[in-house]
């Protein structure tokens, strides 16, 4: 067994949104046009540096942010799709974060415990990497339930990646970065803050990361663009790094491309691309649907 059967419940999920619904028609016709629909290898991985003009695509012209393309669950959405597509033949399955396709073992081990309030970093995409030889269950009703104890069995081997997605940088960019300092802190008993839950923790992870995807929704004037602005500082130093849907500048942002090679890749066998060609020779994953 492979982890295809999880990233096709991970995709599932998403065709349920009706923003996806609403926008997937005209974002697919843009990404098939630059990937000549979806036979080149070089160019389905630089899907990345074009994520911000297939987003906007679907731009209503309203400055409502909830307007905009479909809002934030959009751009989840489209992050989740683009990863999973890079994805496809690996181990590793990209999932908007929720109790029916991300494993109860992994949401425990991100939970935060303040005094008796517990809670998760927000609305996410969070990408796992099963390990070598990872047991998968069968393809039936149980899957989810038989998943997660297998990853409870191997959680030393698991990795994990959250990523928070945000369409607009100057006014998220704290956000990731208070995230990102709680789970890397370590907190004694008198500050009644601990990290994870049922005997979870992201320190059982074989590795964790935290990151920062914007599209951004700004206009060309007003988007951070040097490494000396508040907002750029602010998610500089995530562990999984700061991203955005355009080609890499340096000092400001990587172009979500790299995420693939900066946090996830024990997921390939091969080099990035060569993974995807095999894909698309294949037509694995999301390149045979």
């Amino acid at each position: 067994m492979t982890a295809e059967y999880h990233r096709k419940l991970a995709m599932d999920a998403v065709g349920s949104i009706k923003t996806w619904q609403d926008c997937w028609p005209i974002w697919r016709e843009i990404v098939f046009d630059l990937t000549d629909d979806l036979s080149d290898a070089t160019k389905v991985h630089q899907v990345g540096d074009h994520l911000r003009e297939v987003f906007f695509a679907t731009n209503t012209g309203s400055r409502d942010q909830g307007s905009l393309s479909g809002g934030g669950a959009g751009w989840e959405s489209l992050v989740t799709w683009y990863l999973n597509l890079v994805f496809s033949g690996t181990n590793a399955v990209a999932m908007r974060q929720s109790q029916a396709v991300v494993p109860r073992t992994l949401l425990d081990a991100t939970t935060i415990r303040y005094g008796n309030h517990q809670t998760n970093t927000e609305s996410d995409v969070c990408v796992v990497v099963y390990p070598e030889g990872f047991d998968f269950p069968e393809p039936d009703k149980g899957f989810m339930k038989n998943l997660d104890v297998e990853v409870a069995k191997r959680i030393g081997d698991v990795e994990l990646g959250i990523i928070q997605c945000k369409t607009n940088w100057n006014d998220n960019a704290q956000v990731p970065m208070l995230w990102d300092m709680v789970y890397r802190a370590s907190f004694g008993p008198s500050t009644g803050i601990h990290i994870g839950k049922n005997g979870y923790s992201v320190k059982n992870l074989q590795r964790f990361t935290y990151s920062f995807v914007t599209v951004p929704s700004q206009k060309e004037g007003r988007m951070p663009s040097k490494s000396t602005q508040m907002a750029v500082k602010r998610v500089c130093n995530l562990t999984g790094g700061n991203y955005w849907g355009l080609p890499t500048k340096s000092g400001v942002a990587l172009s979500l491309s790299e995420i693939f090679d900066s946090n996830f890749a024990s997921a390939f066998s091969l080099n990035v691309r060569a993974s995807i060609k095999n894909s698309i020779d294949t037509k694995t994953g999301l390149f045979g649907s």
